[in-house]
């Protein structure tokens, strides 16, 4: 099989910048468009006897960026995660996340990355590409409902794009508040805390929700008119952050739409209910990326992208991050 790659967490984090990753994820997004990438919706398979899962997510031909020379270089890959639920596995870490790394030309396995960190970074990228195409310009506060790690990597991501003058993260937990305003201190941004989601909701210009609720966590009436909403948390089937007249009354935009209808609750439950139909959705990223759709019609108009992770966004930041790691000689080489 040749020489592979492993690489750890530590490594992942060291290598790939919030920065980095969106232009990635920016790049994977217009190649997919552009027919140049091809993904398959999320594979679940349910593990019998156990309250578990395996789950995959293939990409093939995802270059990172910038756009190689020749243009035939690229990467095939597959992000690996397994899931467990239940009091046997509280002590144990209940997900497990794997990206696997092939040459395009050979199909030769390059890498295998440990995909935790990676995962929550690329939500936070593609968030943030969203947002650069779909945002109103000039939008100075950001709301980010859910303290959780994936609410983390949304305030970096977004923190690092849009500059903005006033940021705050709405939970209910309070050790969750402390840990994100660490976090985001340590990325030199000053955060105010609350648990009062409504009036953090009333403020912003681009809201972000990252939780896992199964009902919706913010309302129509707090939206003002000419926010951006990214709404990343409810990517289960039975779950919901966003309510029925909001998706309707908003421009929608998803990553992939296969997949979203098969996945997003905040789409598959409101047309199982026949509060809204498929038609909501006015497009992909892809699309918006490329400028075959517009982002948004007017100042005015709430976008909403809904955004439930799709594999070349893990794989584009996986095959950057190899890149690099190959460039500093980072990882551990094995003979396999």
């Amino acid at each position: 099989m040749g020489k592979v790659r492993i690489l750890s967490e530590a490594d992942v984090k060291g290598l790939v910048t919030p920065l980095e990753a969106q232009t990635a994820v920016e790049q994977a997004f217009q190649d997919f468009a552009n027919g140049i990438s091809r993904m398959a919706a999320r594979i679940t398979v349910n593990i019998p006897d156990i309250m578990g899962n395996m789950r995959i997510l293939p990409a093939v031909k995802v270059m990172p960026t910038p756009r190689p020379m020749p243009p035939e270089r690229g990467y095939l890959g597959v992000k690996i995660y397994t899931g467990y639920v239940g009091p046997v596995f509280k002590e144990m870490e209940r997900d497990r996340f794997t990206v696997l790394l092939h040459d395009m030309q050979t199909g030769t396995l390059l890498a295998v990355v440990a995909a935790r960190y990676l995962g929550a970074l690329r939500t936070g990228a593609t968030a943030a590409v969203a947002t650069k195409h779909m945002a109103n310009p000039g939008a100075r506060t950001l709301c980010v409902v859910g303290a959780g790690e994936q609410g983390e990597t949304q305030g970096t991501n977004l923190a690092a794009l849009l500059k903005p003058e006033r940021i705050i993260v709405a939970d209910r937990v309070p050790e969750s508040l402390a840990a994100f305003s660490r976090t985001m201190k340590a990325d030199g941004w000053d955060v105010e805390t609350t648990d009062d989601t409504e009036a953090a909701v009333r403020a912003a210009d681009v809201i972000c929700t990252a939780t896992t609720s199964r009902n919706p966590v913010i309302e129509t009436a707090w939206v003002k008119p000419g926010a951006h909403i990214n709404a990343i948390g409810a990517n289960l089937a039975n779950r919901r952050e966003i309510p029925a007249d909001l998706i309707r009354s908003a421009r929608v935009v998803v990553e992939y739409r296969e997949q979203a209808l098969q996945e997003a609750g905040d789409l598959v439950v409101p047309i199982k209910a026949g509060e809204i139909t498929a038609e909501v959705i006015d497009g992909e990223l892809g699309a918006v990326v490329t400028g075959s759709l517009p982002g948004r019609t007017s100042p005015e108009e709430v976008t909403l992208f809904k955004s439930i992770g799709v594999a070349i966004e893990d794989v584009a930041v996986a095959a950057y991050v190899y890149e690099k790691a190959q460039a500093a000689d980072k990882g551990v080489v094995v003979d396999m």
